[in-house]
């Protein structure tokens, strides 16, 4: 029995991701179904049984969540287009179903959390990043010059990635037991190599409940890699993101997170909706000093 569940755990996360990657437009229960190759049949009760949730919910809360991250991430936004842009038919059912999910309307929301100090967390991704808008504004031009070096906006090629998925508030306790089982399928394979080690966060900690958070240990692998056991295969989109490198302790990764997000606020780019991710250059843990050599790379909206 053990092999069938495995494989349902796998499709399942397929599931979530194909989701995640279509959040502006309605999707049939059988294109989500066929995305992950299952039958539409029993395809609910296999969701809610994996998941927790029901198709419907956690797609209804991650069109929410999206949202909610996008009113924070531009304080100037036309609400409406938000809406729009998250698979809402309108800005009514978006107000009423926003309101009932956050107990706030989304310009309530937004005033709620513009101006927020930054959560102390031991990891973090770009929802971590909540900033001052004032304070940013009368330090951006320092903090520009500083990162002008260390920061840039290059085209990364798609990859194919062998990825362990856990569930839970990031941190240690979430990250750490996910790289190791990673690393018991990459070791004898000998795929372990600088710059081949990444971390996915796809959800905002900001609007997403804790234990709902999605974290992605991933290793680079050649095209046609075999999935095994608990390891599954996705494709990391290829394209334009802004990729700030930073030397960093491990106490030090969310001043990086907000160095790379300052500069992006000032460039004039657009984030893109795809996730964003750390790509290590090496093992902070076998380094002297105990540093990181990591680049922190956030997708950006692809003209049209």
């Amino acid at each position: 029995m053990e092999p069938k569940t495995v494989d349902y755990q796998k499709r399942i996360c397929c599931a979530m991701n194909f989701i995640s990657q279509n959040i502006e437009r309605e999707l049939s229960l059988e294109e989500i179904a066929a995305s992950a190759s299952f039958s539409a049949f029993h395809f609910h009760r296999i969701f809610k049984a994996s998941v927790g949730e029901t198709v419907a919910s956690f797609t209804r809360r991650l069109r929410l969540e999206s949202a909610a991250s996008r009113l924070i991430a531009t304080p100037n936004g036309d609400i409406t287009t938000i809406a729009m842009e998250c698979g809402f038919s309108s800005s009514q059912n978006f107000a009423k179903a926003f309101r009932k999910h956050f107990s706030l309307t989304p310009t309530e929301y937004r005033h709620s959390k513009i101006g927020h100090t930054l959560s102390k967390n031991e990891n973090a991704s770009l929802f971590q990043i909540r900033y001052d808008v004032d304070s940013v504004t009368r330090n951006l031009s320092n903090l520009t010059k500083k990162m002008k070096m260390n920061t840039e906006v290059k085209v990364l090629p798609e990859s194919e990635v062998a990825y362990v998925r856990r569930m839970g508030a990031y941190g240690k306790e979430t990250c750490q037991p996910a790289f190791i089982e990673l690393m018991e399928y990459a070791g004898p394979r000998n795929l372990i190599a600088p710059g081949k080690m990444l971390a996915i966060y796809w959800d905002n900690p900001e609007v997403t409940p804790a234990e709902k958070c999605r974290f992605d240990a991933c290793i680079m692998v050649p095209a046609g890699t075999v999935a095994e056991g608990q390891v599954c295969i996705q494709t990391i989109r290829g394209g334009s993101y802004v990729v700030h490198h930073a030397e960093v302790t491990e106490d030090a990764f969310q001043q990086a997170w907000q160095d790379a997000f300052v500069w992006l606020c000032d460039s004039g780019f657009e984030a893109g909706d795809g996730p964003c991710f750390e790509l290590y250059q090496n093992n902070g843990m076998e380094h002297p000093e105990g540093k990181w050599l990591v680049d922190i790379c956030i997708p950006l909206k692809e003209k049209v």
